[in-house]
């Protein structure tokens, strides 16, 4: 169920008495964020198979110097220096706030 209201600034009674230090620093965010189970999967279930490669040519794989410089994050590289290859990549990331 769904219940949606609004209150105009009329309607509303507040204090004219200042809210103490205290109780802004026990209404913060944050306050009290107990975590009980951290549950990251990643399934990476693919297959390759009956494959046939005949007169293939292969390359090298290179990163530049300075390929990475200006990144920031995460940061992945996948390069496949063969025929007929699955390439799979997962990155799960757990991350904590404080």
């Amino acid at each position: 169920m769904i219940v949606a209201f609004s209150a105009h600034a009329e309607n509303i009674t507040l204090s004219d008495e200042s809210v103490s230090l205290e109780t802004m620093n026990e209404a913060r965010g944050g306050q009290n964020v107990e975590l009980d189970l951290v549950y990251a999967e990643s399934d990476v279930d693919g297959i390759s198979s009956d494959n046939v490669a005949t007169n293939t040519v292969s390359g090298n794989n290179i990163l530049s110097p300075g390929a990475f410089a200006d990144s920031s994050g995460i940061s992945s590289v996948i390069q496949n220096t063969g025929n007929n290859v699955l390439i799979q990549n997962s990155t799960v990331v757990n991350l904590i706030l404080k």
